[in-house]
């Protein structure tokens, strides 16, 4: 029978990749030993690395191979936790495989150093041209294809991740059908406007001049655990510096359809939404919301995810209005913290 190692350590944020790997290999198992694995997943954060060595320990009764995946390797730190892992690795299963998983990119070195040196693997999240070669091959081999102007608007709204890239492109591919052609029109409405709560969907409140739909907003992304606020602040400054873009460019009495062509903001109603911003808010205004942003990023930073939602919280109402007297940084923020 194939041998196979009796441990693996995936670590990086491309869970996609990730789960192929764990999908190929489970295959090849299967292969090798006549029928499927069987399999057993666990969480640091529930069991202990004893409890997943006592599942190893135990024969299979009904399998002659077992699959046994462990996620949060990353907090595979405390001294015993290492001598009961480095134990079982001194005397593995000879019918099983552990793959210890990650988002992290590094885990503990004295963990790194329990593991044979090939067992380690960072699946890394995509760069923006591996991203776009991803995403045209993937739906090439559907059948399907995307229009230019759609494409980059796809790129634009859909996180680097294939499992989100598979995900969202699934859904257009269903619309069009396995023969059809991907628009700009087809993104808008299954990706920009179907999506869940996000910083488009909040910073519309916010344009909207309602602050009670805004927090509305972030309650359902805190409640999702869409709303570590790094990313999301880095969403926002993103957003908002485009907008100061566009802002610029209308007021040095550029046309609005050139401005938009300039800045590759593609779509009707994603127009529409920006339209709707450079109406409200002057080029003054965007301008205070971008240092804003900068400082509260710097906050979230430091101080981590204490007081996040009072923090976000005060963000929006800020993003919102002016207020001079509501500052995130210095004495005042030291002082909640304490």
């Amino acid at each position: 029978m194939t041998k196979f190692p009796a441990v693996l350590l995936f670590l990086g944020p491309e869970e996609g990749q990730k789960n192929e790997e764990i999908d190929a290999l489970r295959g090849r198992v299967a292969q090798a030993t006549g029928g499927p694995p069987e399999e057993h997943k666990f969480y640091l954060t529930e069991v202990s690395i004893g409890d997943v060595v006592d599942r190893l320990r135990n024969g299979s009764l009904f399998s002659a191979f077992r699959f046994v995946r462990v996620y949060g390797a990353e907090t595979l730190k405390k001294k015993d936790d290492l001598a009961t892992l480095a134990d079982y690795l001194a005397a593995p299963a000879g019918d099983a495989i552990l793959v210890l998983v990650s988002e992290e990119t590094r885990a503990d070195a004295r963990l790194e150093k329990l593991l044979p040196a090939d067992s380690r693997k960072v699946f890394w999240e995509l760069f923006e041209n591996q991203k776009r070669g991803w995403v045209v091959s993937y739906v090439r081999k559907q059948g399907a294809s995307f229009d230019a102007d759609a494409l980059d608007l796809f790129l634009e709204l859909v996180e680097s991740n294939t499992n989100e890239l598979r995900a969202e492109a699934d859904k257009l591919i269903v619309f069009v059908g396995r023969s059809g052609t991907i628009t700009i029109d087809d993104v808008e409405t299954f990706i920009f406007h179907s999506r869940d709560e996000n910083v488009f969907t909040l910073y519309k409140r916010v344009v909207d001049d309602d602050f009670a739909a805004a927090l509305e907003v972030l309650a359902t992304m805190i409640s999702s655990d869409d709303a570590d606020p790094v990313p999301l602040i880095s969403g926002l400054v993103y957003h908002v510096r485009r907008l100061l873009s566009l802002r610029a460019l209308l007021d040095g009495r550029t046309p609005f359809d050139a401005a938009c062509t300039r800045l590759g903001i593609r779509g009707k109603r994603i127009q529409a939404d920006f339209r709707a911003g450079t109406d409200r808010f002057s080029r003054s205004e965007l301008e205070r919301q971008v240092y804003l942003l900068i400082e509260y990023d710097a906050a979230f930073r430091e101080y981590g995810a204490r007081l996040s939602r009072i923090l976000l919280e005060t963000l929006v109402y800020q993003l919102m209005f002016r207020s001079d007297g509501i500052h995130v940084g210095g004495s005042r923020l030291d002082s909640l913290i304490a």
